[in-house]
C-alpha cells in the first residue's frame, strides 16, 4: 500500500503562450506538513488550484488515495477529504461566526421533508453533535468569544481562522492552505503555525503555500520549490535552504 494520500503525475497548464505550471511528479506523504515555496510567478497558486480543481489542467493525472480524481469537481473532492483555504479569504461576512461554521458543517444527511417528520430523534443527535464540533473548533481556534460577532467585524487574522475552522468542519484527511499566514500579525503567526502542527499531530495532512520562508523552516517536514512552473528542490528544510537552485530562483544567478 503506497504512503502516499495525494499523487500528481505530468501535470501541465499553459495561458496563451505562457507555461503556468509543467510538473512532472509530485506526492504528498501521509503524515506530513509540506511546504510549497517560490518566488512570485512561479505558479504555486495556479498548481494549487490544479490540485483542487479550481482549474482544468491541459495534461496529466491527479491521485487522492488511490483514487484518479483528475476529473473530480472540487466540492466532490471536499466531500472526499481534500479541503483547501485560500489566500483572499472567503466568509460570509454577514453571517455571524458561529453560523459560518454551521453552514460549513451541514450535511445533506437526515435531510427533506419525511426525514424531517420520522427521523426527529437522530436530527437533534446530529444537531447536539454539530453544536459541540462547532464550540471545539472555535475554542481551539480562540474564536469562541467571538462566536455571536458577525464575520465582517473580524480582523484579517480572525477571518483566517474562521475559514480555517470553516475547514475543519469537514473533517479532511488532507488541508490545503494557501498563505495562511498573509497578512496576519507576528503573535497570531505563531499561533496559527501551532495550530496548524496540531492539526498535523491528530493525523491531518498539511500542504501549505506560504511566503513566510522563516515560519516554512520552522514546521515543515519537507520543503518543495517551484520555480516558473517546474519544481526544482524537494527535500527537508535544512537541505532546500542550502540548495543552489533554490539561492538563484529569489535571488538571481552571478551573471544576472
Amino acid at each position: 500500500m503506497s504512503n502516499n494520500i495525494l499523487s500528481v503525475n505530468s501535470l501541465t497548464k499553459s495561458f496563451g503562450g505562457l507555461e503556468a505550471v509543467n510538473v512532472e511528479n509530485f506526492q504528498i506523504n501521509s503524515n506530513e506538513i509540506t511546504s510549497l515555496i517560490g518566488p512570485n510567478g512561479a505558479g504555486k497558486t495556479t498548481f494549487f488550484d490544479l490540485i483542487t480543481r479550481f482549474q482544468d489542467a491541459d495534461s496529466g493525472s491527479i491521485f487522492f488515495k488511490n483514487k484518479n480524481v483528475s476529473k473530480t469537481n472540487s466540492y466532490m473532492l471536499a466531500r472526499l477529504g481534500m479541503v483547501r483555504t485560500f489566500q483572499l479569504t472567503r466568509v460570509f461576512d454577514r453571517m455571524t461566526v458561529y453560523e459560518n461554521m454551521q453552514f460549513a458543517g451541514s450535511s445533506i444527511k437526515n435531510e427533506g421533508f419525511l426525514n424531517s417528520l420520522f427521523n426527529k430523534t437522530s436530527l437533534r443527535k446530529d444537531e447536539g453533535n454539530l453544536i459541540e464540533k462547532i464550540d471545539d473548533t472555535l475554542k481551539m481556534l480562540n474564536l469562541y468569544e467571538m462566536r455571536n460577532a458577525y464575520a465582517r467585524e473580524l480582523s484579517g487574522g480572525q477571518k483566517k481562522l474562521l475559514e480555517l475552522g470553516r475547514s475543519l468542519m469537514k473533517d479532511p484527511e488532507i488541508l490545503l492552505l494557501d498563505e495562511p499566514l498573509a497578512g496576519v500579525n507576528p503573535k497570531l503567526a505563531d499561533n496559527i503555525l501551532e495550530i496548524i502542527t496540531n492539526l498535523n499531530a491528530k493525523g491531518i495532512n498539511i500542504l501549505m503555500v506560504e511566503h513566510n520562508i522563516n515560519a516554512v523552516m520552522k514546521i515543515s517536514d519537507r520543503v518543495v520549490v517551484m520555480a516558473e512552473g517546474k519544481i526544482i528542490s524537494d527535500g527537508k528544510p535544512d537541505f532546500v535552504r542550502s540548495d543552489k537552485k533554490v539561492i538563484e530562483a529569489y535571488l538571481g544567478s552571478s551573471d544576472e
